[in-house]
């Protein structure tokens, strides 16, 4: 991450120091300087739009984040996410290049932290609920949205005759190659892996993933016209109690039930399951969410 400039890489740190401490607008005032040294660098730039707004500079803030914005119009930083949460209005979507590079930088530790710190159970909430809805057999064809390291391909594995997933790291998608368990994997867009499929699923999963995505009409959507007649959508999401969906400071979005009950009428989904569930803990603390089976009617 340096800026190629050695004195502007030391202003770098310097300031990371003074943040570190609690001192923004001193660390303001030499990212400041360490960007007139190096006024194309992206970091630096997303950097000083950070303390900015931890200094409760607003408006400077959200000039920096759009200014990083045109050095890296593909945002692989995510200030899109840091904007949203300046604004009252959530994105539609957070940037994929920004969750491309978060979990990419993540896949090493993705399943210690997932098992052990933050209790996650979404493959298992999953299994238990498709094994609710349509006990025993095989599955001819389950596709894995956002399969991450391959926790919920696992975890129905025993029920797919042919599995597939998708998600947009690579470095995740290795974990879920290592498990021998896919028989097709693709680095990419949800929606347009589903495009690209050469037959309709009998079953379409998202363990998690959905909480990435504030919209989701266009992938209901899409997942409906690549199920097979009475195939099964399957997901999870967390829960808000309030209407549509909202992003919070985690980065994350929460999808309330009215919502998730209007898409589904939309999109010709009949509702199977719609409950509370939780899937992972945050510092402890369960996160509401929301565990559904929907059937292609």
């Amino acid at each position: 991450m340096s800026s190629g400039n050695l004195t502007a890489d030391r202003r770098f740190a310097y300031a990371q120091m003074l943040r570190k401490d609690g001192d923004f607008d001193a660390a303001a005032e030499v990212l400041t300087q360490t960007l007139d040294l190096a006024p194309a660098w992206p970091e630096g730039r997303f950097a000083l739009a950070e303390v900015l707004a931890e200094a409760g500079r607003k408006y400077d803030a959200v000039a920096a984040f759009e200014s990083y914005l045109e050095l890296d119009p593909a945002d692989s930083m995510g200030a899109a996410v840091k904007l949203a949460l300046l604004n009252p209005e959530a994105p539609a979507v957070l940037p994929p290049a920004y969750l491309s590079r978060l979990f990419d930088e993540y896949a090493q530790r993705f399943e210690k932290a997932l098992l052990e710190k933050l209790n996650y159970r979404a493959p298992q909430i999953l299994r238990a609920a498709l094994d609710e809805v349509e006990p025993g057999g095989i599955f001819a064809r389950v596709f894995d949205l956002g399969c991450g390291t391959g926790l919920a391909g696992l975890a129905l594995n025993d029920r797919a005759g042919w599995l597939g997933g998708v998600d947009l790291s690579a470095a995740m998608l290795k974990g879920a190659a290592d498990k021998n368990i896919y028989d097709q994997l693709t680095v990419g867009d949800m929606t347009a892996a589903l495009e690209n499929l050469d037959a309709a699923c009998d079953v379409i999963i998202a363990a998690d993933v959905l909480t990435y995505v504030g919209d989701l009409a266009p992938l209901f959507a899409a997942v409906r016209r690549h199920l097979t007649d009475g195939g099964l959508f399957a997901f999870t999401v967390q829960r808000h109690d309030g209407e549509g969906f909202v992003l919070g400071q985690e980065h994350r979005f929460s999808h309330s039930r009215a919502y998730v009950e209007l898409l589904a009428l939309q999109a010709a989904f009949e509702i199977l399951k719609l409950d509370a569930a939780v899937s992972r803990q945050e510092k402890g603390t369960d996160v509401p969410g929301l565990v559904a089976v929907l059937r292609a009617a």
